[in-house]
């Protein structure tokens, strides 16, 4: 019977320490805030490597999508994105870019408008499988040799609060 008793309080105590442990989830995203000396640009982008998923081309390739939030500035103004790449390097040493989809308009246009004081939620593809384990460095490239750096980012959320935390995973298809 003391075996029991012994046996069921370990169980229970595992129980617990599990159901802490799924309560708890860390929210990862790199983050960058970028902005002109005068204002007129000013806006932060989070990339989410926790929403990565896969998909496949026309072609049968495979590639990896990833979603990125831009969020502009009240008093800036309208920011026009134009095919700006978000370059990663795994911790393979790998170096790699989003790819430009063939999409004008929805989640993955490369080109697009974000208004003063909007959010606006894009997916970038990379045409290589890698996970959010494996992100070393992320970089924001505006194409004129500049290279801004996005910093790491760990919140520790409940459960219940994950999913308005992080973007939805949605299927990769362009």
């Amino acid at each position: 019977m003391k075996k029991m008793r012994v046996l069921f309080l370990s169980c229970f105590l595992l129980f617990i320490s599990a159901m802490h442990a799924y309560a708890q989830q860390t929210s990862e995203y790199y983050l960058g805030v970028f902005s002109n000396s005068t204002n007129t640009i000013k806006f932060t982008m989070g990339v989410y490597p926790n929403s990565i998923n896969h998909g496949k081309k026309n072609d049968g390739s495979l590639y990896t999508v990833m979603s990125v939030a831009l969020v502009n500035n009240e008093k800036a103004e309208p920011i026009e994105w134009n095919d700006f790449k978000i370059y990663i390097l795994l911790k393979d040493g790998t170096l790699l870019y989003n790819f430009l989809t063939t999409a004008t308009t929805g989640e993955y246009a490369c080109k697009y408008q974000v208004a003063p004081g909007t959010t606006h939620m894009q997916y970038y593809c990379f045409d290589k499988i890698f996970s959010a384990s494996d992100i070393d460095k992320v970089w924001l490239h505006f194409g004129d040799s500049q290279f801004q750096s996005l910093y790491l980012y760990k919140d520790e959320i409940p459960a219940d609060k994950a999913a308005a935390a992080t973007p939805s995973k949605k299927s990769g298809k362009k």
